[in-house]
This record gives C-alpha cells, sequence and structure tokens, in this order.
C-alpha cells in the first residue's frame, strides 16, 4: 500500500473525521493505493467491548444497539445511552492516572498544550493507547506494509494520541507525515508549530493537496471518489453520515476576530459532488445516509445548485448557515430538498455588538430564520457567543429577549464564550477596543490558538461563564431547548434527534 491515512483518537465517533476522510478520498480519485482507517473510532470500540457489565456498570451494549439500531432517537433516551458510554470511558481513564478520556475529547497528565511534556508522558509510560496500539494496530500495519503513513491532526483532542502514535510508527520503522487542520491553524492563526515540530520532526503543514511523494493539480476537493476504508462502516449513529464541503473559506470574511480572515473562498463545483454521490456504495446508500456538508459558512449558490444531486439520490443533509436574508424564501424549498437541520450562527441579540464586531448579522432576521426553519419543519441548532469585549448587561438583555421570541422556534443551543485569536484584525487593534492581552500568563512552551485578555480591567468571560450556567437556563424557551441537546454526539446526532414538527 502506497498511503494509509489515520487519524488518532479522540474524535466523537459518529461520523468519519473529514480532514482525514477526504484526504483519502482525493488519493483514491487519483489512482493511487491508499487505504483510510479512523483509529479514533477502532478505539472507542475497543474500549466499550471491554467495559465490565453487570450491576453497578454502564450497560454499554444497549447504548450501542440503541445508538446504531436507530433512525431516530428520543432525546430522553439518547442522552441515557450516549450517558452510559461516556461513563464507561471514565471508568476507563482511571486505569491511567493523570488521563482523562471522554467522547470529545483526551486529557494526558500536565498541560495539554505542551507537547514536551505529552512527549514524555506517552515515551516512559503506559499510555491508555498502548493496549489498543498493539492488539489491533500494530498486526494490521504489519499485513498492510504502507510506504507512508498520514497521520491527521483535526483537533487538540489528538495531540497526545497523534503522539503516542508517532512514537509507535518509529519503533516499526514506518515512515510517516503528520498534518491537518491542528498544525495549519498553528502556522497559520496560532503559536506554537515549533513546539510540535521539536517533538514531532515529521510535521507538516499542507492542504492535502502537496505533502511528500504527493503532489495534485488543483484544489483537492476537486475530484473525490469513496475512500478505500480498511473496516466496515461501524459509526455509532443510526444512519450515516458523511462529510463534504461545498466551499473552503469564508464569503463573508470580514468578522473581526475571525482567526481565518483573509483565505480565499473556493467553492468544490457540483460536478465535484455528482461524482462523490455516483462513488457512495451501495451498502451506505442502502442506510439513507446524511450529507454534512462542513463550509464554516455554506454559500447560498452552491448549496442551492447541490439540491437536484442531493433530490435525485434521496439524501438528506445539513449544514452551517449565516442567519441571512435569502434563507427566508428558502427555507421550504431546502426541506422539501432534504435539509434536515440549519446550524446557525445568530451569536447576540445586540445589533451593537453585531455591527462593533463587522459580523453582517442582523438580529431581527436571524430571528425570522430561526422561525421560518422550524415552521419548514427545519431543525435548528442556533450558536450564541458571550463574552465579548465590551458586551454590556443591555446587550445580554438584548440576546435574552431573542431567544424568549424564538420559543420553540430553537430546537438545539450552544452557548460559547469568547476565545481572543492569537492573531486576528481584533488583536492587532486590541488597545483600540479596551482590550489588555495578558501574554505573560502563556508559558514559553505551550501552543496556542488564543490569548488571554481583560477589558477595560475585568474578565469578560467570567460573566459571560455565569450567564450560561445561571441566568439562560432559567428562560423557559433556552431551558427546554438545552434539555434536547445532547452533551455528547453532538451535531452528527442532532438531525436524527425526534422533535414534533420536524422532518424525519
Amino acid at each position: 500500500m502506497e498511503y494509509l491515512v489515520v487519524t488518532p483518537p479522540v474524535i466523537t465517533p459518529s461520523e468519519p473525521p473529514s480532514g482525514a476522510f477526504l484526504l483519502a478520498a482525493g488519493l483514491r480519485a487519483r489512482g493511487y493505493d491508499a487505504g483510510f482507517l479512523d483509529l479514533s473510532l477502532a478505539f472507542f470500540r475497543h474500549v466499550f467491548s471491554r467495559a465490565p457489565s453487570g450491576r453497578g456498570y454502564p450497560d454499554t451494549l444497549s447504548a450501542m444497539d440503541y445508538l446504531t439500531g436507530k433512525v431516530t432517537y428520543s432525546p430522553q433516551q439518547h442522552r441515557t445511552a450516549s450517558g452510559n458510554l461516556s461513563t464507561a470511558l471514565k471508568n476507563y481513564s482511571r486505569e491511567f492516572p493523570g488521563w482523562r478520556i471522554t467522547l470529545m475529547d483526551a486529557q494526558p497528565p500536565g498541560d495539554l498544550h505542551r507537547p514536551t511534556s505529552i512527549y514524555e508522558s506517552c515515551r516512559l509510560g503506559r499510555t491508555p493507547f498502548s493496549e489498543f496500539w498493539e492488539e489491533y494496530l500494530v498486526p494490521l500495519l504489519e499485513d498492510l506494509r504502507p510506504n507512508r503513513v498520514l497521520v491527521s491532526l483535526a483537533y487538540l483532542s489528538q495531540l497526545a494520541a497523534g503522539i503516542d502514535l508517532v512514537l509507535l510508527l518509529r519503533r516499526l520503522g514506518l515512515d510517516a507525515t503528520v498534518g491537518g487542520s491542528l498544525l495549519n491553524s498553528l502556522s497559520r492563526t496560532g503559536q506554537g508549530l515549533d513546539l510540535v515540530r521539536a517533538v514531532v520532526p515529521e510535521s507538516v503543514v499542507s492542504d492535502g493537496s502537496v505533502f511528500p511523494g504527493f503532489s495534485s493539480e488543483g484544489p483537492l476537493l476537486g475530484d473525490l471518489a469513496w475512500p478505500n476504508m480498511l473496516e466496515e462502516w461501524n459509526y455509532i449513529a443510526g444512519r450515516p453520515v458523511i462529510p463534504f464541503a461545498l466551499s473552503t473559506g469564508c464569503y463573508w470574511n470580514r468578522c473581526l476576530f475571525c482567526p481565518d480572515s483573509g483565505r480565499r473562498l473556493n467553492t468544490a463545483g457540483i460536478s465535484a459532488l455528482e461524482g462523490f454521490l455516483d462513488s457512495v456504495p451501495d451498502q451506505i446508500m442502502e442506510k439513507r445516509p446524511i450529507i454534512h456538508f462542513l463550509d464554516s459558512a455554506v454559500p447560498e449558490k452552491p448549496l442551492l445548485d447541490s439540491l437536484p444531486a442531493l433530490s435525485s439520490r434521496g439524501l438528506d443533509f445539513y449544514t452551517f448557515a449565516r442567519p441571512e436574508p435569502w434563507l427566508l424564501s428558502r427555507t421550504d424549498m431546502l426541506s422539501e430538498n432534504g435539509c434536515l437541520m440549519l446550524q446557525l450562527g445568530v451569536e447576540s441579540g445586540s445589533r451593537n455588538i453585531l455591527e462593533r464586531f463587522c459580523k453582517g448579522i442582523d438580529p431581527e432576521i436571524s430571528l425570522e430564520v430561526i422561525r421560518s426553519c422550524a415552521s419548514s419543519g427545519i431543525r435548528t441548532y442556533v450558536y450564541m457567543l458571550l463574552g465579548l469585549p465590551g458586551e454590556t448587561d443591555r446587550d445580554t438583555e438584548l440576546t435574552m429577549e431573542l431567544l424568549e421570541e424564538a420559543g420553540d422556534s430553537v430546537d438545539f443551543i450552544n452557548f460559547s464564550i469568547f476565545n481572543l485569536p492569537e492573531n486576528c484584525e481584533l488583536t492587532e487593534r486590541a488597545v483600540e477596543f479596551g482590550i489588555e492581552i495578558l501574554d505573560d500568563e502563556i508559558p514559553e512552551d505551550s501552543i496556542r490558538l488564543y490569548r488571554p485578555f481583560l477589558c477595560e480591567g475585568s474578565n469578560p468571560r467570567l460573566q459571560a461563564r455565569e450567564l450560561i450556567s445561571r441566568v439562560f437556563p432559567g428562560t423557559g424557551s433556552v431551558s427546554e431547548a438545552l434539555k434536547r441537546t445532547p452533551n455528547w454526539f453532538r451535531t452528527s446526532h442532532f438531525p436524527m434527534i425526534e422533535i414534533e414538527g420536524r422532518r424525519n
């Protein structure tokens, strides 16, 4: 085998990790002998299959049967099943002092942001992944004998297992290249890529179209075919969720605190989508897959142009969208053509806040879009952002009022606390916005994507945390949305959560 594309733990095991999956799809479309292996999914199944059963232990078998055997989930049963798997991981973590493993994260002993410390923990001690590597991965590598292993790191939650995996590959004498969006972010908008490279010199910064031994003419997303999956499709979801990107970059591209500002918008083209969909195996199509459009803000034209390709194949989908006027006349069309959910970046109910940071969002339009989606049977997953520099009590009240007016049109809700990116226009203009950056609080041997800060002498993040934990849940509509919003498995399961009046 020429290339083996792997993604290390931990990524939520409900759909393929997009970066590694699409890289493997790009290699396959170009005729390379490449395999795709989701080590995060395999690791979770390894743990759950060995979880003790009986009195006092979570019922992982029933939980897995429910989450993989149902095409729709009741909110309560989903919470119970995913909670059982979470408890099993908590029990497993206790076997490794200092480690904490969840369905979304892996925390090694010490500081997750210090690659040297992680490296030493993995080099000197037994990790939660050691047994899994030896029992599952080593025999597979001996059988496949890949010329090069491509390790994809998308999230900080994978860094510890990624370093541990590289140590294993070195021991086995296998050539490795380590890349992915985490390293790209550290290079482009963060700090500390050199710290990662100090312990993982195999690291490269690339969009996937260029790495040692491979070069692609044109964008990788322009030509994709179903990857050579080395294990059967056994993701923890009642229907297959398939990632695909209609575009990269953002068509708005003006937010003051966007770390990716300046990235050019690229669209894949509908022919790329159609070619990819035609390559999906029949056994996957028979299970009624859901397409997850990965776009950070899906553009109107590519989304609408994709509808015939989806509708003719009987496919459902969900994606992230800015709540803009064009959606108001399109929600019925989207619903009729398979849209199960829209993730809406509403962010605030305060026009002052939205204008101050150049968000290009109108809270009145946001409210109309939420209501329009709900009336068309489309689930709404509303993203709100608190703790912005200069946010006042009145700004918070306006956000509360918007959510109250939206009422039961809000199906799921995500409250985030503002982080100041390491590099963005707002960081460069910090003084103008009353921001004091506290760089002295960051150790020199730590990687970082964000900076600690104060605004006019206080930390707005602390107040935001209080609002999220104590104030907003007291609002009826917010409380109900939070009850429906599962703690685990998040977006890839939300389109399958049963909600009265929404499409199934």
